[in-house]
């Protein structure tokens, strides 16, 4: 119910559920259940603006993820971590976490979290008005995206090169 309400964006709704789930998780020992809640409460966090609760959330989320080898969930909380310090102007920050993400992602096979952080490193690199590299990670993504056949992600990829190059005034 958590992820329902986050996604209509009642976000103090999807709060209460997912602390709900994460009180039952760790009643009931069950470690990786107890990460994936963190996350979602960060992700919660991160959408309400309230950066500082949401970076503690995925911390604590990594952590265990790291001690029960959860290599794609370690991936996956770099990653929003990177996005939380990309919301608070951090890009140096966001890119260092991205790259994390990418490297796990790389060492998985994970393609499509592969083509995830390549957008996302291209978000930080044009928000820095690198946009040379902005183009050159937005199009390693979309590569991938087109391999996978993965059409919607084409089609963010595709917007997010029209995003460089209208921050170029092509």
């Amino acid at each position: 119910l958590g992820n329902v309400y986050y996604s209509l964006g009642e976000y103090q709704k999807a709060s209460e559920f997912h602390q709900q789930s994460l009180a039952i998780k760790r009643e009931i020992g069950d470690r990786g259940g107890e990460a994936k809640s963190y996350g979602n409460l960060g992700n919660v966090y991160d959408s309400l603006g309230e950066y500082q609760k949401a970076i503690e959330f995925h911390q604590q989320s990594l952590a265990i993820k790291r001690e029960i080898g959860d290599r794609g969930g370690e991936a996956k909380s770099y990653g929003n971590l990177g996005n939380v310090y990309y919301s608070l102007g951090e890009y140096q920050k966001a890119s260092e976490f991205h790259q994390q993400s990418l490297a796990i992602k790389r060492e998985i096979g994970d393609r499509g979290g592969e083509a995830k952080s390549y957008g996302n490193l291209g978000n930080v690199y044009d928000s820095l008005g690198e946009y040379q590299k902005a183009i050159e990670f937005h199009q390693q993504s979309l590569a991938i995206k087109r391999e996978i056949g993965d059409r919607g992600g084409e089609a963010k990829s595709y917007g997010n090169l029209g995003n460089v190059y209208y921050s170029l005034g092509e």
